[in-house]
């Protein structure tokens, strides 16, 4: 079959992406059997979505239920759901809100608090052992490659979906 320089070229790179895929994909599997997704027990119960989302409340205390969907680019039902999940294992605790009665405002518990504390000192003692052998500039280098690369992910993903950040 006769492939003209240009669709040789778009083979080609296609088969780069698929080689990079798999090897990125290895790369993740050992990062975790190294232990990089590795969290405390207590937080053993919490998924990746409660977890980003007792990091909202801690960063943004008082926040409301709509304050929170928007953060974290969730529907509020959800995160209404969430949020009573977390406060029945003690790690948030809902006021009423001071100006606006029909509004609450969350709060982390001092058990949110030490979870929190506890979750963050695993995640810099693992990336501390992740990043050792990498001199400054390096990991300077990473991060911002890493960043890119998310940022365009998450992009795309909100693009793709339709739905505008600020409008969750």
């Amino acid at each position: 079959m006769y492939l003209d320089g240009l669709t040789k070229h778009r083979v080609a790179r296609m088969e780069d992406l698929m080689n990079d895929a798999e090897v990125f994909y290895r790369l993740m599997t050992q990062l975790r059997q190294a232990g990089l997704g590795a969290s405390p027990p207590e937080m053993a119960h919490l998924s990746p979505p409660l977890m980003a989302l007792l990091e909202q409340v801690a960063n943004h205390p008082g926040s409301s239920v709509m304050d929170l969907a928007r953060r974290v680019e969730r529907r509020a039902p959800t995160i209404s759901i969430e949020i009573r999940h977390l406060e029945k294992a003690g790690f948030v605790t809902r006021r009423p809100h001071p100006e606006d009665k029909r509004s609450v405002q969350i709060f982390l518990t001092l058990k949110g608090k030490n979870l929190l504390q506890q979750v963050r000192a695993a995640r810099r003692e693992t990336f501390a052992r992740l990043l050792s052998g990498l001199s400054s500039s390096e990991r300077e280098t990473l991060l911002k490659l890493l960043h890119k690369a998310v940022h365009r992910l998450s992009g795309a993903a909100v693009a793709a979906s339709g739905v505008r950040r600020d409008n969750v």
